[in-house]
């Protein structure tokens, strides 16, 4: 049986994730940190400890017998509690609002709702019932702001003629960061992947990490995901979701790329496609390599079943191994009765 875990980060300097899906430029940045990006960085981690320690990533990862969620935000309050954060569902929920609304003055008002709605990303987990019950996805939650936009300029000065840019980062508050659930078979697994988690930290996750972006540190224990039948509150409310596999709505936590038998399954969801891109970072390569672009299914994508996804494999010219994306994805049922 899967075992569930959350890793919270706090982040000691700022990090910068590149939005591919709008160019992938350094001035392009997002707050989210993708699976395939934790997947990615993990393994160049494994290399550092030796080629076995790659393999058993890849296989167990491919295999399904270890699954990572995206990183998404948390925060923690005056009392110490821990809010979680999962991406909105990609739900037509406001269809019977939209069936009621007749005259010209409810249709403007259900516009400028599903307007406003569209900018709110993120719900906490223990949340996400109420919103199904609301019958309306334009119902609004409080989000706070977890960290503050940053965007520096700097000069290149490899080229014959010093060339300014600019890079944009997220700074986070001292009270919240982000998290990702691991799923592991085994208690090697797990102690695998935290080993190569605490070396990460040092190395820094995402881009511009020669610059000493996207440094961390494990803000707390790892907390086990079970329904221990007491308060009902965020972590609780993600253990029920992630053994829930009857729901007729089931949600994808990571990008998922689906198998061609999976397609037809796909067809009966609501999801977007999200361009993924990015740097090969390799010890075997002199420079960062361009990953060939792929598009794959959002985070938030649901489906009236789950997926299984697939492990992507790329040979690329100058390198002495191949490259893996993570496209296998991880999925919560959402309850709506």
């Amino acid at each position: 049986m899967m075992m569930y875990y959350i890793f919270t980060l706090k982040f000691l300097t700022p990090v910068h994730f590149g939005d591919t899906a709008n160019g992938g430029s350094l001035d392009k940045f997002s707050l989210q940190c993708s699976a395939d990006t934790l997947f990615a960085a993990l393994c160049n981690e494994a290399a550092n400890k030796g080629s076995d320690a790659v393999e058993t990533l890849v296989k167990k990862t491919a295999e399904g017998k270890i699954v990572f969620s995206s990183l998404f935000p948390y925060c923690r309050t005056v009392d110490d509690d821990l809010y979680f954060y999962l991406p909105k569902p990609l739900l037509k929920l406001e269809q019977d609002e939209q069936q009621s609304a007749k005259s010209f003055e409810e249709i403007k008002q259900l516009a400028t709702k599903l307007k406003k709605q569209k900018k709110s990303t993120y719900i906490r987990a223990s949340q996400i019932n109420s919103l199904l019950e609301s019958g309306s996805s334009d119902r609004q939650f409080a989000v706070p702001e977890f960290a503050a936009p940053l965007v520096a300029g700097r000069v290149a000065l490899r080229e014959e003629k010093p060339l300014p840019y600019y890079v944009g980062s997220y700074v986070f508050s001292e009270h919240s960061g982000l998290y990702f659930i691991l799923g592991v078979e085994h208690e090697e697994e797990f102690t695998l992947i935290k080993e190569l988690l605490l070396s990460l930290g040092y190395s820094g996750i995402g881009g511009k990490r020669s610059s000493g972006y996207g440094k961390f540190e494990l803000a707390d224990d790892e907390l086990e995901l079970f329904d221990d039948g007491g308060v009902y509150d965020d972590d609780t409310a993600i253990a029920l979701m992630l053994y829930n596999e009857k729901s007729k709505y089931q949600m994808c936590l990571a990008p998922v790329c689906p198998k061609a038998d999976e397609l037809a399954v796909v067809k009966q969801g609501r999801y977007k496609l999200i361009k993924r891109g990015g740097f090969i970072t390799s010890s075997a390569a002199k420079d960062n390599i361009k990953r060939n672009s792929i598009y794959m299914l959002q985070e938030g994508s649901c489906f009236p079943e789950r997926l299984c996804g697939q492990m992507l494999q790329q040979t690329v010219d100058g390198l002495a191994h191949d490259v893996y994306r993570d496209g296998i994805g991880m999925f919560v049922g959402l309850k709506n009765e």
